[in-house]
């Protein structure tokens, strides 16, 4: 079929700053080379997103830019039968021949453990996804890696599955706060559940980072204005978006995919004020 000037875009969570500034990454590079975008939201929906697949389909894309919900294949499944050109972003997708574009998610998860194990934390809880995709394995590996080299044991109770919005991050923060050894530190999956631990703090009247360390992912913009700012590992999310829109833009001029590329972008520590020494 004749494919149209247009790349679809599936994003699991409009709601999620990080997903927008993503999204802008891909319309930039898009608009560049006289594509446009069609946004599609799955709101972490399989059957929504293979949904979506069939309406990209319809609408003669010349390729999809997608960001998993799950784990399930079906949506990569339909994609490489209807011979349209993909790209997966934020994931390290294990099935299918795809072409995914990736941080280094274990080095986050490394990174903001350490920090606060060098602060002088020895009981530091973690919150990761309810849904296991790799990029979240990988940062609770990361979180378990940089104890078990400090020579911290790994307490499964002080990790909680959380969902992925602001409440989400507050209940599982409450959890982790009833335990009978409460962490005096929290690393959190992304930055929308660390403003939500932020806020179980506060109705606790915990002051942080004086009686409890909070670190969340993503960098998003509201990060540095939450009070007090949020300590975070930055992702480079405009330049995964922009990366993923050249790698899809290849694909469709070379009519050819160069199956399993992976190109891993670097994440950072950004260290401000929810983050401090452990109390006494």
């Amino acid at each position: 079929m004749q494919r149209s000037s247009t790349l679809g875009l599936i994003v699991p969570d409009t709601y999620n700053p990080y997903f927008a500034e993503v999204a802008r990454g891909v319309e930039h590079v898009a608009f560049q080379h006289g594509y446009t975008v069609m946004l599609c939201h799955s709101g972490y929906d399989v059957e929504r997103e293979v949904h979506y697949v069939d309406v990209l389909r319809e609408h003669m894309v010349a390729g999809v830019i997608w960001i998993p919900a799950t784990s399930n294949p079906e949506s990569i499944r339909k994609l490489t039968e209807y011979g349209i050109p993909a790209v997966v972003l934020d994931r390290q997708v294990t099935w299918g021949q795809v072409v995914s574009v990736t941080v280094d998610n274990f080095r986050g998860g490394y990174l903001a453990t350490k920090h606060l194990i060098d602060l002088g934390h020895r009981n530091i809880g973690c919150i990761a996804r309810p849904v296991e995709l790799t990029h979240s394995q990988q940062r609770v590996e990361g979180y378990r890696t940089a104890l078990q080299e400090h020579g911290l044991p790994i307490v499964s109770e002080l990790v909680a599955r959380g969902g992925l919005r602001l409440e989400n991050g507050r209940d599982a923060t409450n959890v982790l706060l009833d335990l009978p050894n409460p962490p005096t530190a929290i690393f959190t999956y992304n930055d929308a559940m660390a403003i939500g631990a932020l806020r179980a703090a506060y109705e606790r009247g915990l002051r942080v980072p004086n009686d409890i360390s909070i670190v969340g992912f993503d960098d998003i913009p509201q990060a540095a204005f939450t009070c007090p700012a949020l300590t975070t590992i930055a992702q480079p999310k405009f330049d995964m978006g922009s990366c993923g829109a050249e790698l899809l833009l290849t694909m469709i001029a070379k009519k050819a995919a160069p199956a399993g590329l992976e190109k891993p972008l670097e994440v950072e520590l950004i260290v401000r004020e929810s983050t401090g020494p452990a109390s006494r």
